[in-house]
């Protein structure tokens, strides 16, 4: 028993591990022998066809890794992606039972002939951004090559509904020199493959989808053929949500208040000019995203709107400011259109009412004036009658000289009075005056609060309902 392990361990182990290693050996010099007789007499540069006229076909699938970004401004789509394309080779063919039962290989890709395909919309130097992978070779000579690349290519960015919008960027892949007499491509499925798809932070993939086309030049007789596939996007707008269009929306409110601060305060025009200021601010940032198009973006048209109503509040501010502070002093009596319609029709609209005046105090000037302002000391009973008592009685002026100092006393009251008098009079018209110049702001701040309130709302909720996929989910 002894016996038969040693001989074991000395013998049939050692050549089990030589006949292993023979095997591997011989699979090795196999694989060497097929490459070499392979590309002994294969040429890169000449079509792998048994005739001239016979036409290569290439199975056309791109998959799909990652939206890296989408730069607006140069309109430039940078992705993630790695090819998948097959084709027969009938120089690269064999029988695996001539190579230890190899039925396939991997070259480098540089070793074999593969159709010059490139991106024809790509944005960088070097239209080929595929990395030079090694191919796959079957027996059958079927070859398949899958290089993936950073693919940047130009997109025709389409800003109308910005930040609600969507984007459909192409990318336009063909043989640059072959055409479709040489060689053609084939697309078995339209849609792209998204399995190891990774999702942007900044897009909602939506689809991606390829269309094959045959376009004739006029620099070429024959027509050439290409695969476009068309990248369908949706922006997530929480970002540009939180970021812009929410403190736009809190500045703009606050244009309101300019109108409920006291004309006293000083401040009304300093808030209006600042949140003016910051609205500009607002759409510089949306305008340094966007590139320099004639298309103004749907958020670009919402500041614009904002910008115009607050500029509009800083304008009525000055008028109610200047209404506010007018008296008779610096100015004429109030114009009739401005009567008209800020003490007349505004105030009926707004259910505002006239502060009262002091009737007491009116009607006693008005019942004087008529006694005072023109009247004379003579026009009044007791110097009439002490007249005629006098002549009655026969006496002579010098009799009645107690009464005509009185007389004279009392010409020099009245002129004073008079003077008092005219002076309460203006007083009351200038308080008048001054008071209806403040009704008239005070019509113009209400009747301003009003219609900001119905343009600001009327304006968002435009916004809001023209967005796509906003108010209702945007067509696929």
């Amino acid at each position: 028993m002894a016996g038969g392990v040693e001989l074991f361990l000395r013998i049939v182990l050692p050549m089990l591990v030589l006949m292993t290693m023979a095997q591997g050996v011989n699979g090795s010099q196999a694989e060497k022998d097929l490459i070499q007789d392979l590309l002994r007499n294969y040429d890169v540069m000449v079509r792998p066809i048994d005739k001239y006229n016979d036409i290569i076909n290439v199975s056309f699938a791109v998959t799909l890794q990652q939206i890296v970004d989408l730069d607006e401004k140069n309109q430039l789509l940078t992705t993630s992606m790695y090819m998948g394309w097959t084709w027969n080779d009938t120089y690269l063919k064999w029988n695996p039972d001539n190579y230890s039962g190899i039925v396939e290989i991997r070259l480098p890709a540089k070793k074999v002939w593969k159709p010059d395909i490139l991106v024809y919309n790509s944005a960088v130097d070097s239209f080929d951004q595929m990395l030079q992978t090694n191919v796959v070779i079957w027996s059958t000579g079927a070859v398949e090559w899958l290089p993936p690349g950073l693919f940047k290519t130009t997109c025709d960015v389409d800003i109308r509904y910005f930040p609600f919008d969507e984007q459909r960027c192409t990318m336009k892949f063909g043989a640059w020199t072959y055409h479709g007499g040489m060689v053609d491509l084939a697309l078995p499925d339209e849609n792209a493959i998204l399995d190891n798809y990774i999702p942007s932070g900044e897009w909602d993939l939506i689809s991606m989808k390829g269309h094959r086309t045959s376009v004739k030049y006029e620099c070429c007789p024959h027509p050439f053929v290409d695969v476009t596939y068309t990248i369908h996007m949706r922006r997530r707008t929480l970002f540009y949500g939180f970021n812009l269009i929410l403190p736009c929306v809190l500045v703009c409110s606050l244009t309101i208040l300019v109108f409920l601060l006291p004309a006293d305060s000083g401040e009304r025009i300093t808030l209006g000019i600042t949140v003016l200021l910051a609205l500009v601010v607002f759409l510089q940032l949306v305008a340094d995203n966007l590139p320099p198009t004639d298309v103004i973006p749907l958020l670009g048209k919402y500041f614009a709107c904002s910008i115009v109503m607050v500029t509009a509040s800083v304008v009525c501010t000055v008028i109610s400011l200047n209404f506010h502070h007018t008296t008779s002093a610096n100015t004429n009596t109030m114009p009739g259109w401005i009567r008209f319609v800020f003490l007349n029709f505004l105030p009926r609209i707004l259910r505002m009412k006239r502060p009262g005046e002091n009737s007491f105090r009116r009607k006693f000037l008005d019942n004087q004036a008529e006694v005072v302002m023109d009247g004379t000391v003579e026009e009044y009973p007791l110097m009439v009658a002490g007249e005629r008592l006098g002549n009655w009685m026969g006496t002579n002026q010098t009799e009645l000289s107690p009464l005509n100092e009185a007389k004279k006393e009392l010409n020099d009251v009245l002129h004073e009075v008079r003077f008092i008098t005219s002076r309460m009079h203006n007083d009351d018209e200038d308080e008048k005056s001054a008071l209806e110049w403040r009704f008239a702001a005070t019509v113009l701040d209400r009747f301003c609060v009003i219609f900001f309130i119905i343009y600001f709302v009327v304006s968002t909720l435009f916004t809001i309902a023209v967005a796509p996929g906003v108010l209702l989910p945007p067509d696929n």
